[in-house]
């Protein structure tokens, strides 16, 4: 099972507003990947974008695309110009949307990953989409296609990437949300793990939101979670 030298931390800068996110970037003395979704690109677009590329950190627009080839084809177009390190993509979106994606990004260093099964989904989606997969086969069939046709990783929960690792020949990053830094489920997120657990399944970057968000000391809090890849991965 084949993995990346050094497992990095996506913060996930799920905040209200640019003051509280520029206020949380000065606190952070770690270079992390610094991961945006909908609410502050929406707001904030290029400025925000900005910001956090000029600080130093890596930037991972969390989009999601999901649309005809040529509208996707565009977006990539978008986020390479951005400078973005990371983009998602839908891989419900086809193949065809896929290999769009895939040349807009070119010879950019822009690495794009497709979204398999949302960490928010438990197997009553599989009965809303009415699949004749597992969860497990879905993020299998959804990841392989995806890998095979230039993606440079995928997103999905930390029950799937031992699975995924094994299964597919091909190396990619996998991009594991719904960390926490106890096993307890106490959010949204349906299919969790601890820093460790994950590491140990085989993921590469692991996207952490609120465990680092609402710490006190966040710093600490990312000194911990550092800890913890590494000991899995000794």
């Amino acid at each position: 099972m084949k993995g990346v030298e050094v497992v990095k931390i996506a913060l996930a800068l799920d905040v209200e507003n640019d003051k509280i996110a520029y206020k949380i970037l000065d606190e952070i003395e770690e270079k992390l990947i610094i991961k945006i979704g909908y609410a502050l690109f929406i707001k904030y677009g290029k400025e925000i974008v900005k910001n956090i590329k000029d600080r130093g950190f890596e930037l991972f627009l969390d989009l999601k695309l999901h649309d005809i080839p040529n509208t996707v084809y565009n977006g990539v177009k978008g986020a390479v110009q951005l400078q973005a390190d990371y983009l998602t993509i839908h891989t419900l979106g086809g193949l065809d949307m896929i290999k769009k994606a895939v040349e807009a990004k070119e010879n950019s260093n822009l690495k794009l990953l497709g979204v398999t099964v949302l960490t928010s989904h438990g197997k009553d989606y599989i009965d809303y989409i009415g699949s004749k997969y597992s969860l497990e086969d879905l993020a299998l069939k959804l990841a392989k296609n995806s890998i095979d046709y230039g993606l440079d990783g995928i997103v999905c929960s930390s029950n799937e990437v031992k699975f995924l690792k094994t299964s597919i020949e091909r190396t990619f990053l996998a991009v594991v949300p719904g960390i926490r830094l106890t096993s307890e489920k106490t959010d949204d997120q349906t299919r969790i793990a601890t820093p460790d657990q994950a590491v140990r399944n085989g993921a590469d970057i692991l996207v952490i939101g609120r465990p680092i968000l609402q710490s006190q000391n966040k710093n600490q809090t990312i000194k911990k979670i550092k800890e913890m890849i590494n000991e899995a991965r000794s």
